[in-house]
């Protein structure tokens, strides 16, 4: 099982709360690690969308940019796309136990595909990513899409990070 972010992981987000599918663009590393990807193995995204509890958008424009992103992952890939979606509607102050960095929509994955910790990855582009991956028992791995994470702070804590969807560094943790 793969677990992704969305945001920042898998599609641009320059402003935050992107959820219009007319702006859906998705990094070109993701399709060549799509395309190189067997497709026996499990997909999901979990993700933070305080944007449906702060009213900027609703769940179907999100469940409408999600099927967005799978139709361009169909069309530039062999690929199926993303098998399924999890995600917190909250706000922070909600408080809510599924909000990153929470790991209940990691245990919430595991579940769902039956698998256990020690066979799947998380992949994210932030701290909340990998603090809900790791908490949950799942290797994560940060993504550094536009060097905006602290290296010294996360060699600190112990986090793996790379540049980029390199297939070649990952497959290391698919085997």
């Amino acid at each position: 099982l793969i677990i992704f972010d969305r945001d920042g992981t898998i599609n641009l987000d320059p402003n935050g709360y992107t959820h219009l599918k007319s702006q859906c663009k998705i990094y070109d590393d993701v399709f060549s690690f799509f395309s190189s990807l067997d497709t026996n193995i499990n997909i999901c995204v979990i993700t933070n969308q305080s944007g449906i509890g702060r009213g900027y958008y609703t769940e179907k424009d999100m469940h409408e940019f999600n099927r967005e992103i799978n139709k361009i992952l169909r069309l530039k890939t062999m690929h199926r796309g993303i098998d399924h979606f999890f995600f917190c509607p909250h706000v922070p102050s909600d408080k809510c136990n599924c909000r990153k960095p929470s790991n209940q929509l990691v245990k919430r994955a595991l579940e769902f595909f039956k698998c256990k910790p020690h066979e799947a990855l998380l992949i994210g582009d932030k701290l909340s990513d990998f603090e809900a991956g790791s908490s949950a028992g799942v290797k994560s791995i940060l993504l550094n899409r536009e060097k905006k994470l602290d290296l010294i702070k996360l060699n600190n804590l112990n986090v793996d990070s790379c540049d980029s969807l390199d297939f070649n560094y990952f497959n290391k943790y698919l085997v």
